[in-house]
């Protein structure tokens, strides 16, 4: 297996697609212009959107094989963003939209989001 990807070039500011990585426990990985260009531990996100795409969750629910079918997509962030707190998750066999783990309340979108050591955190909503 080759070894994770580190962050090569410079993201600040750009949009990308993030997914949990589904061979490095821990990992995410960062799509820029359509190409995975680093695994992190930790990403920042601003102005994000969540995308579940059905017919790769449906994949999931029939063959009951993982496969890269959901991602936070935004503005990549090197600062921290303070007001990502509130835990999220997403879990295809529960529903098809990432979710506040508190309530289980759908959530679509988010002000500022963190993904750190496979969790994700995402601003509260007011």
């Amino acid at each position: 297996m080759k070894a994770p990807r580190a962050l090569s070039i410079d993201l600040e500011g750009q949009q990308v697609k993030v997914y949990r990585n589904l061979k490095y426990k821990g990992l995410f990985s960062v799509q820029f212009a359509g190409l995975v260009v680093a695994h992190l531990a930790t990403v920042q996100l601003t102005g994000v959107v969540f995308k579940v795409t059905e017919t790769g969750r449906q994949r999931v629910l029939t063959q009951r094989q993982r496969n890269v079918h959901a991602y936070a997509i935004g503005t990549f962030r090197s600062a921290p963003q303070p007001t990502a707190t509130e835990p999220i998750s997403y879990n295809p066999y529960h529903a098809g939209h990432f979710f506040r783990v508190q309530d289980q309340a759908p959530i679509h979108s988010a002000q500022a989001v963190v993904l750190s050591q496979g969790k994700a955190y995402a601003s509260a909503q007011r």
